[in-house]
């Protein structure tokens, strides 16, 4: 398996304040995510690598809990794939669970995402190549 690093992904309680707080960087699209009930914004980091705030819209978002708890916080890495189903072949290897997905990436344009959970509770995102 070949695993390349895309973003970070953070859960606020509202990306413009949060963005307010940032170092200078450029937002390449905000969104509505209907599947993950919250707003999203994408940063470019570099060349290959991008900042995600994620702001529950209510308590059927996906991250809600999560806010509710912990505040703004680091949610995710996200790594790009080639394969889903060598991807599903390595995580029954590696016993991690799968939580979401795979399901269409409105900020990716629609490209595919599979959301795993690994054996010490940190939350992966893998977001399948062009």
């Amino acid at each position: 398996m070949n695993f390349k690093f895309h973003h970070i992904g953070i859960v606020v309680k509202s990306i413009e304040q949060y963005e307010s707080q940032m170092l200078p960087t450029e937002k390449i699209a905000e969104v509505i995510d209907e599947i993950q009930n919250s707003k999203l914004a994408l940063y470019q980091n570099d060349e290959n690598s991008y900042l995600e705030l994620i702001e529950p819209l209510n308590e059927k978002s996906t991250s809600y809990n999560s806010l509710q708890k912990f505040g703004n916080h680091l949610n995710h890495l996200c790594y790009q794939v080639e394969s889903f189903t060598d991807l599903d072949r390595f995580m029954t290897e590696k016993k991690w669970i799968k939580v979401l997905g795979p399901v269409p990436a409105v900020l990716f344009n629609n490209r595919e995402v599979v959301f795993y959970l690994t054996r010490s509770g940190q939350l992966i995102e893998f977001l399948q190549s062009k």
